[in-house]
């Protein structure tokens, strides 16, 4: 299972990479930011919660991903802080304060999901207007790989499945989205 969730999610990526480089997408350097640190998030709070081994690889993969994806948007990103960020930004110091106040992992980690629920809600008003608008083939991958990983993931309380569920749930939803594209009109 590890090695199809390293394949799909390096998939996944590979796609959002090459959108970028090829100057398809321009992602927003705050959010960037604000994904880095909320993939930090999910992986350490995954770590403490003592997960699955498949679920740590995938929040790993996630981190690594992002972290590309931030690197790359370096040199061609928007540069626009908004309310969604502002947002996401008092949201992650609220996560933030918890973890050193009160060490609860799965607070943390679902104060961390909200807040990639908000910081989505652009993407997905965005792909709702415009279907073409995001790389098809980066939310598919992910979505598998995300599908995997629940598949391999702890399923005995929410605290072993929760991480994996929300990005196939979301990365699916993004998918469907996308695929309206090929609709007929």
């Amino acid at each position: 299972m590890n090695l199809l969730i390293i394949l799909l999610i390096t998939a996944s990526y590979f796609f959002g990479a090459k959108a970028i480089l090829e100057n398809k997408y321009f992602p927003n350097i705050y959010s960037r930011i604000i994904w880095l640190l909320l993939s930090i998030n999910g992986l350490v709070s995954v770590i403490l919660l003592k997960n699955n081994p498949s679920v740590i690889l995938y929040a790993l993969l996630g981190f690594l991903g992002s972290l590309l994806i931030f690197i790359l948007s370096l040199k061609k990103s928007k540069k626009i802080f908004g309310p969604i960020e502002f947002i996401s930004t008092i949201f992650l110091f609220l996560s933030l304060g918890f973890w050193i106040f009160t060490k609860l992992p799965f607070l943390n980690l679902s104060i961390g999901l909200i807040i990639s629920f908000i910081g989505g809600i652009p993407t997905f008003v965005q792909v709702i207007k415009n279907p073409n608008d995001e790389d098809i083939l980066f939310w598919l991958f992910f979505a598998l790989g995300s599908f995997i990983t629940l598949l391999d993931s702890d399923r005995s309380n929410i605290s072993g499945y929760l991480f994996p569920l929300y990005f196939l749930v979301t990365n699916s939803a993004m998918t469907l989205l996308c695929l309206r594209r090929y609709l007929k009109k």
